[in-house]
């Protein structure tokens, strides 16, 4: 099981700097990168980006573990996307945030909208996957639900365990559920007293060690460090985010 970095987590930083902050990112010794969104680039100017992010000590520049992809996007122009992911080389496609009105006739409604998608990508190679925030548990279990809506071979989770935390569940009971369907973590961390709540990984509330073992007993691929904000440099943010897996045995 790999580490990845969520790109929404630096999106200030690459809207100003993007090849030094992927440099920045591979400098602290990750190699996988989720991504959100272009930055007005195209797919194949973004893979010159990651192969140069690396430096002398390492043998290699940034790959991407998988990418965010508005529904509107997969919607309207699946060859593209499918095209893009194929020069940027990797396989998990994931549906981000959605509006409220996407679900609003119910989970299974909404897996049926997203099958279709999941069944062109996987014919390409790739994997659909959906990340949940903590709305889905707001009139009971929504995202289970989607899940027993579709076949597991057109989607996918990526658990969001701190939104699952705050949706009022057990984190590390639904990644263990969902064992061989959830490749994808993101092992944010949290603390409601802080402003902001966001936190490194191990300085919150969420059972870090607990989770993250799950998630390897599950099949994940990877997990992945994300923070809707930081308390300070984000960066930093994300290096101790990255010292604390190690420590878990992660790389």
């Amino acid at each position: 099981m790999r580490v990845s970095v969520q790109l929404y987590t630096l999106r200030d930083q690459l809207a100003s700097d993007l090849r030094g902050t992927l440099k920045a990112i591979r400098n602290l010794g990750i190699e996988y990168v989720e991504m959100a969104g272009f930055y007005d680039q195209t797919a194949s100017t973004w893979a010159a980006y990651l192969q140069e992010a690396g430096v002398a000590s390492l043998e290699s520049g940034l790959k991407a573990s998988g990418a965010h992809i508005g529904l509107d996007l997969l919607e309207a122009d699946l060859d593209q996307v499918i095209q893009d992911v194929k020069t940027l080389d990797f396989k998990y496609v994931i549906v981000p945030y959605i509006g409220a009105d996407a679900y609003a006739d119910g989970w299974a409604s909404f897996g049926q909208r997203l099958r279709p998608i999941g069944e062109k990508l996987a014919a390409a190679g790739l994997t659909l996957l959906y990340h949940n925030h903590d709305f889905e548990f707001a009139d009971g279990d929504g995202l289970g639900e989607l899940y027993g809506s579709v076949p597991d071979e057109f989607l996918k989770a990526e658990i969001d365990a701190a939104w699952v935390s705050i949706g009022g569940q057990d984190p590390v009971q639904y990644v263990t559920n969902l064992k061989g369907r959830v490749p994808l973590v993101h092992v944010k961390d949290y603390n409601p007293a802080n402003t902001p709540r966001w936190t490194p990984c191990g300085q919150g509330v969420m059972p870090m060690p607990e989770l993250v073992a799950a998630a390897e007993a599950a099949g994940a691929e990877f997990v992945v460090i994300e923070l809707d904000e930081s308390p300070g440099d984000p960066i930093a943010a994300v290096a101790a985010s990255y010292e604390y897996l190690k420590s878990l045995g992660l790389s």
